[in-house]
């Protein structure tokens, strides 16, 4: 009993914002290639807002002076890919593998001062990313490699260790 006193309670953890922010030069040569688009995109960032289910901070009247707000930012979103530029008799290979990069903050509502960040990098493996590449459907091309169903795999390896660092953190 005497020790609830001394013990401080959880702060409320409130969403802030979620974002797919994917700049990057490979981004940009991988969506030349693609036939899809920004689906890719727009079906990783509504698994992100399925995964981080908070109570948004626009529906707080008054916020507490413990209260967290929570942004989520994903920075990198590559579905992998390998070919070859050929030069003749020279030949160019190219390749990268399918990765996924989180980044949050995690600020005190009240100051809206940011208490940490975090940052989340999750790729597949070298091993099945080279498997992939010499299966069937890597060797006859029937289609992307990389669905959005294993970029699923990967969002969620990085989130569960996102949330795992801000769990320890608060």
């Amino acid at each position: 009993m005497l020790f609830d006193w001394f013990s401080s309670a959880k702060p409320n953890v409130y969403l802030g914002s979620i974002a797919v922010v994917n700049d990057s030069n490979l981004s940009k040569i991988e969506s030349f290639f693609s036939i899809t688009g920004n689906s890719l995109q727009d079906h990783i960032h509504q698994k992100l807002e399925e995964i981080f289910c908070l109570e948004r901070i626009s529906s707080i009247q008054e916020p507490k002076k413990s209260d967290v707000g929570l942004d989520v930012v994903i920075v990198s979103l590559h579905g992998g890919d390998a070919f070859s530029i050929n030069f003749g008799t020279v030949g160019l290979p190219i390749f990268w593998r399918p990765k996924i990069k989180l980044v949050s903050r995690l600020y005190n509502l009240k100051q809206n001062k940011t208490i940490k960040t975090f940052s989340v990098s999750k790729s597949v493996t070298w091993g099945e990313f080279i498997a992939k590449q010499f299966s069937l459907k890597g060797l006859f091309r029937w289609g992307p490699l990389y669905h959005k169903e294993d970029m699923e795999i990967l969002l969620y390896q990085a989130c569960f260790e996102l949330i795992d660092r801000m769990r320890k953190a608060i």
